[in-house]
């Protein structure tokens, strides 16, 4: 019975000293893991448009007059994040509508931008007297 006591005890000692041993060397006892994970977003196209004044008006012609430039008669400003295109459609009276011309200083782009817009009115010699006003629609499309 004492040689199993004593091997019981001889047993004991053997965990108590060698099992902390292990466990500190990366035995048994060390654990641990990793694991790779991925963030993922995605950000849309988006696009702004906006005009320096709600109208503009040509000032007072000399009789005889032919051909008017405005230059920079607006701004046009863009806020983007991506590239875009900008258009622009007339409406008014087909007659009012031939005699002017929208001259935009960019049409393309990328990101923000700052757009001066002038307007050239032509053969104003052929056109009859009276006031007309003709509404320009710009478009800008995020690409």
């Amino acid at each position: 019975m004492r040689k199993i006591l004593i091997g019981l005890m001889v047993l004991v000692l053997g965990v108590t000293f060698v099992v902390p041993g292990l466990a500190k060397r990366g035995g048994w006892f060390d654990a641990s893991a990793s694991v790779d994970t991925s963030v993922i977003w995605q950000v849309p196209a988006f696009i702004e448009l906006s005009v320096s004044a709600a109208s503009f008006k040509f000032p007072e012609f000399d009789p005889g007059i032919d051909e008017y430039l405005a230059k920079e008669a607006m701004v046009l400003y863009v806020f983007s994040n991506s590239e875009w295109s900008l258009t622009y459609e007339l409406e008014g009276d087909d007659e009012a509508i031939a005699h002017l011309a929208v001259l935009l200083a960019q049409d393309s782009g990328s990101g923000n931008a700052v757009i001066p817009v002038s307007y050239q009115l032509s053969n104003l010699r052929d056109m009859a007297p009276g006031t007309y006003e003709v509404t320009v629609i710009y478009t800008a499309t995020a690409e």
